[in-house]
């Protein structure tokens, strides 16, 4: 039952992200690992 219940808030989530932001989940994981990867790697490559 735990499962069942699990399933359905996972795809709460994805329907409410998809209306908010026209992204899947797992697209918009992607969206901000890439982003925050970006951004970790302009703050390693500042030269003063």
């Amino acid at each position: 039952m735990g499962t069942v219940i699990g399933l359905v808030i996972l795809a709460a989530i994805d329907w409410y992200l998809f209306r908010k932001t026209g992204l899947h989940i797992h697209k918009w994981i992607s969206k901000k690992y890439a982003a925050y990867l970006s951004e970790k790697g302009n703050k390693n490559n500042l030269s003063y």
